[in-house]
C-alpha cells in the first residue's frame, strides 16, 4: 500500500515518518507540502522507504497514485483537501479536528460511503492500550464513569504557531475539543444532550486561548473540563464513579517509552497498574489496515460524526 501525505507538519515530522517507516504493509511514501514551504532534511533522517516528495498539494494528488492519504494541513484546509482526495479515490486520514463544522463532516462521510472509502479522524490517544485498560477496572469493579473531569492546557506557543491564527482554523476550540468530545464518546458511548461553555481568554484578534465546559450525557453522567494555551502544564484525566475513582496523567499524549500510572481508589483501597508501553500512532494506522482488509468503515463514519456533532452543540450552546 502507498500512502500519500498531504501537509508537511511538525507532527509527520516528529510522530509520523518513523511509523510508517517501519509498517509492513506501507510500501511507499509520498509527501506535498505548502507551495512556499521549505523542505528540510527531516525525512532523510527518519525514512528509508520509497519516497517522492512534491512542491505542491495538487501535483501530488494527481501524481502520488496512492491509494491512502493522511491530511497534516492547517484546520481551516483539512476540509479541501480531504474532499480532493477522496474524489480522487482515495481513503482519508485526517488530523483532529477532521473539519471545522458539522456541515463539514456530514458532506466528507457521505462522499466516502458513496464511494466505498474510508475516512477517518485521527483521534490517536484512544488507541493506545491504557485506554481499554481504563474500561475494564470499570467492567471488572461491576461499575461505570458517572463524571469524567478532564484537563489539557499547555504554556503559551511561539507566535508564529498557526493555533493562534483565527484564519488558519487557530484557537483553543478546535486544537483541543476533539480530545474533549471523545474522551466523552469513549467512556459514555453517546453525544452530550446540553452543553455549557465558556471562553476565558483571546488574543487580541479574537482568537480563545482558553475555555472551559461542562457536557450533560444522558442517565445522569456528565464531563467537566478546562483546556487551553496559557497555563502551566497539565494533562490528566479522573474517572468518577460509584465507589470508584480513577486517576490519570499524559492521557492525551503519552509518548511510546512510558509506562504510565493509572491511580485507584475502590471503596476507599487505593492501588496502581503500570499500562503498558505502547505507540498510539502505530496502533492507530495498523487499526486502519484492518479496517481497509475488512472494508468495514462504519465505525469510523460514527466516530466522526458524534464528534463534529458534539463540537457542533458546544459552539451553538
Amino acid at each position: 500500500m502507498d500512502i500519500l501525505f498531504i501537509g508537511y507538519s511538525s507532527l509527520l515530522k516528529k510522530r509520523i515518518l518513523p511509523v510508517i517507516d517501519n509498517l509492513d504493509f506501507i510500501d511507499k511514501i509520498s509527501i506535498g507540502k505548502y507551495t512556499s514551504q521549505r523542505w528540510d532534511n527531516h525525512w532523510e533522517k527518519v525514512v528509508k522507504k520509497p519516497i517522492t516528495l512534491y512542491d505542491n498539494y495538487e501535483d501530488a494528488i494527481n501524481n502520488s497514485g496512492a491509494s491512502l492519504a493522511y491530511i497534516t494541513t492547517t484546520n481551516n484546509s483539512h476540509f479541501v483537501n480531504a474532499l480532493k482526495t477522496l474524489k480522487s479515490g482515495m481513503h482519508t486520514l485526517i488530523d483532529k479536528p477532521s473539519t471545522i463544522s458539522l456541515k463539514e463532516s456530514n458532506e466528507l462521510i457521505s462522499l466516502a460511503k458513496t464511494n466505498n472509502l474510508l475516512v477517518s479522524e485521527s483521534t490517536i490517544y484512544l488507541y493506545h492500550p491504557q485506554l481499554k485498560i481504563l474500561k475494564e477496572i470499570l467492567t471488572e469493579n461491576k461499575t461505570e464513569a458517572k463524571l469524567i473531569t478532564a484537563h489539557f492546557s499547555f504554556p503559551p506557543l511561539g507566535e508564529d504557531n498557526f493555533r493562534y491564527k483565527k484564519q488558519l482554523g487557530g484557537g483553543a476550540f478546535l486544537d483541543t475539543s476533539p480530545y474533549a468530545v471523545s474522551i466523552g464518546r469513549y467512556f459514555f458511548e453517546s453525544v452530550p444532550k446540553k452543553c455549557y461553555y465558556i471562553e476565558n481568554e483571546f488574543t487580541d484578534d479574537g482568537t480563545e486561548i482558553s475555555y472551559s465546559i461542562l457536557l450533560k450525557y444522558p442517565n445522569g453522567k456528565s464531563l467537566i473540563g478546562h483546556f487551553g494555551f496559557n497555563t502551566e502544564y497539565i494533562n490528566r484525566l479522573n474517572i468518577l464513579g460509584k465507589k470508584i475513582s480513577i486517576d490519570i496523567n499524559r492521557i492525551f499524549t503519552t509518548t511510546e517509552n512510558l509506562e504510565n500510572k493509572i491511580e485507584c481508589k475502590v471503596k476507599n483501597i487505593e492501588y496502581k497498574i503500570k499500562a503498558p508501553k505502547a505507540n498510539a500512532f502505530e496502533l492507530y494506522f495498523k487499526n486502519i489496515f484492518i479496517s481497509l482488509n475488512k472494508r468495514d468503515y462504519e465505525n469510523h463514519y460514527n466516530n466522526m460524526y458524534m464528534d463534529s456533532f458534539a463540537r457542533e452543540l458546544i459552539k451553538n450552546n
